[in-house]
C-alpha cells in the first residue's frame, strides 16, 4: 500500500540532503554549472525543496489527523496520561488523618542526595513512631470442586491466596468443551494476556495506603487461608490491616448438584462470594472498596460468530428488572475517547456474556433498599484491531461501609458462570439475555422439537434437523403442491403468452392485462405462498442455532459443530471475507437453489421477466457469499428442504395439468349456455357433459373433439 507520509518524508530528506552540501557564493555557480547546466534546473531544485516542505507541513498538520484520527487521539491521550502521572508523582504524600511522614522520593534527588540523606539521618530525623510489622502468609493455591465428569460438581474453581482472588473457573460438563480442543474443559474465568487483573481482586484506599509503605497492596499480598473452614466446596481467606484495627475476610463456596439436573439446577453454577469487614477497634470505622468483576471470559470462534462479548446489566426499578446491553466495540470506543459511561442505578445483576455462556454477578440484597454499590464501571481489558473482538470486564465501587466497634458488616454476592438457559437464568431475572428475535414463540417451538428428537428419540442433531425439515415440508405440502402445479401450468400456457404478445404488440396495457389473466388462470400468484411461509421458519431456525447451547459442538458426518460452518478443510491461503476455511455445505446449498430455480421459474413472458430471471441468477452468486459462513445446521435445513422440493416437483411432473385445466375451463363455459331453445339446451348440455367426461378419462384426445355440438349449432343458425 502506498504510504503518503513515507513518501513525503523521503522527498524532504532528499531535498535537505542536497541543500546540506558545503558551498559558497563563488563555488555555487561552478557546482550549478557542472551539475545542472542551466538556471532552469536551479529553479527546479528550489521549487522541489519548497514543495516537499509544503507537502510535509500539510500532511502532518492536516492529512494525518484526517486519515488517521484514532492515531492522533491515541497520541494525545498518551501525552495527557503521562502528564497526569508526572503530576501525581509530584503530589504523592501521606493520607489525610495519618501521622506517618511521607517517604522521600530518592529517584528525583539523584545518588548524591541519597548519600547525604543516609549520612544525616541520625542527626536530622525526628523521632519515628514504632514501625508496624506486616503480616506475611505463604502463597497458596486452593481448588474447589472437581474436574471429574462423573462427579456431582458442575464446575471447578481455582483460588489463589495472592489477593484472595479467583484464578480460573472451568465447567466439567462433557458438552461444554473448548472449541479448539475437545479434550480440554471450557474456561469461563481466567487471566488476560497483558492485563494484571484477576477476578474478585479488591482494593481499599484505607488499607492499601498502609500496605504501600511496605510495597504491597491488597491485590499483591498473600492472604491467610482459614484451615478450620476449608472444605472441597468452600474456602475462606483473611487479612488484617497493618494497624490491627480491621480484619478483611473473603469466603468462596458453591453447592454440588445432581448430574441429571445440569440444565435446571442453577445453584450448581453459582459461586457465592461473601465479604466480611470486622472492626477490631473500639472506634467506629468507615472504608470504601473496589471489587473486580469476572476476568478472562472467552470470545469463541471470533472469525465466524456474529455475537461478540457484551456487558449485560439488569437494573431493579422496584416493579421489575430493566435490561441493558453494552457491546465490546462500544466500550473500546468509549475507552479510546476516555469517556466510559458508568452504571449508577440499583443493580439486580451485572455480567459479561457471549453467544452461549454468561458470567453474572448479583448482590444478594435488594439494592433499592440498601444500595451498597455506588458505581459499576465497564472495563476494557484488551483492545484488538477489530474492536468487536476486544475483551472486557467491569468493576464495582462501593458506597462507604460504616462498621461499629467490635462489629462485622457482611456483603454477599453470587456469581453465575454457566450456559445461557432459561431455567438457569430465572433466579436472576436475566431471561432477557437470551435473544429469541422477532419470532420468539416459533423459536421456542423449534428448539422443543429438536430437543424431543434428540433427547427422546436419541437422534443426532443433524438427523433431528432433517426430521424437522420433513415435518415443516409435510405441513406445507398442500400449498407447495399448488405452487408446483402453477409453475407447470405456466409453462403450458407459454404459447398463449406468445400469442398475446403478437396480438397486443402495440398496446402494452392490454398486453399486461392479458398476461395477468393468464397468470390468474394458472394460479401462479397463489404459488408464491410457500416461499412467504418459509421466511419465519428460516429466521426461527437460524435463531435457534444462534442461541441454543445444545447445538454448539454437535457433530454430524464430518461436521464438528452444527452451530458453525462445516469447515471441511483449511486452505493454505485466506480469501477476503471468506477466510481460510473451505466450507462445502454453503456451495451445495447454492447449487440446489439454482436447480430449484430452473425447475420452478416459468418461461419469461416478456423482456422484463427475462431480465428479472437473469438478475436472480446473479443473486444466487451473491447469496453464496452471504451463506458461506452460516451455521452448518442451517445449510442442512436448506439442503433437505431443496431436495424435498425437487423430488416433489418430479413426482408432480407425472400429473397431467392440461386435462385438469381444460376440464375446469369447460365446466365454467357450460354453466350458462345462451341463445338456445329448450330442445337444443337439453341435447347440447348432455353432449357437452359426455365430451367433458370423455376428455377427463382420455386426456390424450385432441381438444378439437370436445366441441362437436358447437359446430353443428353454428351450422343450424346459419341455415336459419
Amino acid at each position: 500500500m502506498f504510504d503518503v507520509s513515507q513518501f513525503a518524508i523521503s522527498v524532504s530528506l532528499a531535498a535537505i540532503d542536497t541543500v546540506r552540501m558545503p558551498w559558497n557564493i563563488n563555488s555555487a555557480a561552478h557546482i550549478f554549472e557542472e551539475e545542472f547546466r542551466s538556471m532552469d534546473q536551479q529553479r527546479r531544485l528550489v521549487t522541489f525543496f519548497l514543495l516537499s516542505m509544503g507537502v510535509m507541513f500539510l500532511w502532518f498538520n492536516h492529512g494525518l489527523p484526517f486519515f488517521y484520527p484514532e492515531l492522533t487521539k491515541q497520541k494525545a491521550a498518551q501525552q495527557i496520561a503521562a502528564q497526569k502521572e508526572k503530576e501525581a508523582q509530584k503530589n504523592i504524600g501521606p493520607e489525610v488523618g495519618t501521622s506517618r511522614p511521607a517517604t522521600p522520593n530518592l529517584s528525583q534527588n539523584g545518588a548524591s542526595s541519597a548519600e547525604n540523606l543516609n549520612s544525616d539521618t541520625t542527626a536530622q530525623a525526628d523521632p519515628q513512631p514504632e514501625e508496624i510489622k506486616l503480616e506475611e502468609y505463604p502463597s497458596r493455591l486452593i481448588t474447589l470442586g472437581s474436574s471429574d465428569l462423573k462427579s456431582k460438581d458442575y464446575m471447578q474453581v481455582e483460588l489463589t491466596s495472592q489477593g484472595a482472588a479467583v484464578m480460573s473457573l472451568q465447567l466439567n460438563d462433557p458438552r461444554y468443551r473448548e472449541l479448539t480442543d475437545r479434550n480440554q474443559p471450557l474456561h469461563l474465568l481466567g487471566t488476560v494476556e497483558g492485563s494484571s487483573r484477576v477476578s474478585f481482586d479488591m482494593k481499599s484506599g484505607a488499607v492499601d495506603h498502609l500496605l504501600m509503605e511496605h510495597g504491597k497492596t491488597l491485590e499483591t499480598v498473600n492472604w491467610r487461608v482459614d484451615e478450620a473452614t476449608l472444605t472441597d466446596h468452600s474456602a475462606t481467606f483473611e487479612y488484617p490491616s497493618p494497624d490491627g484495627k480491621l480484619l478483611l475476610r473473603k469466603t468462596y463456596s458453591f453447592e454440588p448438584g445432581d448430574p441429571a439436573k445440569r440444565d435446571t439446577f442453577s445453584k450448581g453454577y453459582q459461586l457465592n462470594v461473601i465479604l466480611d469487614f470486622v472492626n477490631l477497634s473500639d472506634q467506629p470505622l468507615e472504608l470504601q472498596y473496589d471489587l473486580q468483576g469476572p476476568v478472562g471470559f472467552p470470545l469463541e470462534d471470533e472469525e465466524n460468530t456474529r455475537r461478540y462479548l457484551a456487558i449485560q446489566a439488569g437494573f431493579d426499578n422496584g416493579s421489575g428488572v430493566r435490561h441493558e446491553q453494552v457491546l465490546a466495540s462500544e466500550i473500546a470506543k468509549q475507552a479510546t475517547a476516555g469517556e466510559i459511561e458508568n452504571f449508577k442505578a440499583p443493580l439486580r445483576y451485572l455480567g459479561v456474556d457471549g453467544q452461549y455462556f454468561a458470567t453474572l454477578l448479583a448482590p444478594q440484597e435488594d439494592q433499592t433498599e440498601n444500595n451498597w454499590i455506588k458505581i459499576a464501571q465497564p472495563l476494557l481489558l484488551k483492545k484488538r484491531a477489530k474492536t468487536e473482538y476486544s475483551l472486557i470486564s467491569f468493576s464495582l465501587e462501593s458506597n462507604p461501609v460504616k462498621i461499629e466497634p467490635q462489629q462485622t458488616v457482611t456483603q454477599e454476592y453470587t456469581l453465575f458462570a454457566g450456559p445461557k438457559r432459561i431455567a438457569l437464568l430465572q433466579p436472576f431475572s436475566a431471561e432477557d439475555m437470551i435473544e429469541y428475535g422477532w419470532f420468539g414463540w416459533l423459536v421456542k417451538i423449534m428448539m422443543a422439537i429438536l430437543g424431543f428428537f434428540h433427547n427422546s428419540l436419541m437422534l443426532p442433531y443433524g438427523i433431528a434437523i432433517i426430521m424437522l425439515t420433513v415435518m415443516v415440508r409435510a405441513c406445507m405440502y398442500p400449498i407447495s403442491r399448488k405452487h408446483a402445479l402453477a409453475a407447470k401450468r405456466m409453462k403450458e400456457l407459454q404459447p398463449k403468452f406468445e400469442e398475446a404478445k403478437k396480438k397486443y404488440e402495440n398496446d402494452k396495457e392490454k398486453l399486461a392485462k392479458a398476461q395477468m389473466d393468464l397468470m390468474k388462470e394458472s394460479g401462479f400468484f397463489a404459488g408464491c405462498l410457500p416461499m412467504l411461509l418459509q421466511i419465519p421458519i428460516f429466521i426461527s431456525l437460524y435463531q435457534s442455532l444462534y442461541i441454543s447451547v445444545d447445538l454448539r459442538m454437535a457433530q454430524f458426518l464430518w461436521i464438528d459443530n452444527l452451530a458453525a460452518p462445516d469447515h471441511l478443510f483449511t486452505m493454505p491461503f485466506a480469501l477476503p471475507w471468506l477466510g481460510s476455511s473451505f466450507n462445502l455445505l454453503p456451495m451445495l446449498t447454492v447449487c440446489l437453489f439454482i436447480v430449484q430455480q430452473k425447475m420452478f421459474a416459468p418461461p419469461p413472458a416478456n423482456e422484463e421477466q427475462a431480465l428479472q430471471q437473469k438478475m436472480m441468477g446473479y443473486m444466487m452468486i451473491f447469496i453464496g457469499f452471504m451463506f458461506y459462513k452460516v451455521p452448518a445446521g442451517l445449510c442442512i435445513y436448506f439442503i433437505a428442504s431443496s431436495l424435498w422440493a425437487i423430488a416433489e416437483r418430479k413426482i408432480l411432473d407425472f400429473h397431467d395439468t392440461t386435462a385438469e385445466t381444460l376440464s375446469k375451463k369447460k365446466a365454467e363455459n357450460f354453466k350458462k349456455p345462451v341463445n338456445q331453445d329448450a330442445g337444443d339446451k337439453k341435447a347440447g348440455w348432455l353432449q357437452n357433459k359426455m365430451a367433458a367426461l370423455d376428455a377427463a378419462a382420455n386426456p390424450s384426445k385432441k381438444t378439437s373433439q370436445l366441441k362437436p355440438v358447437d359446430s353443428n349449432k353454428k351450422g343450424k343458425s346459419k341455415s336459419k
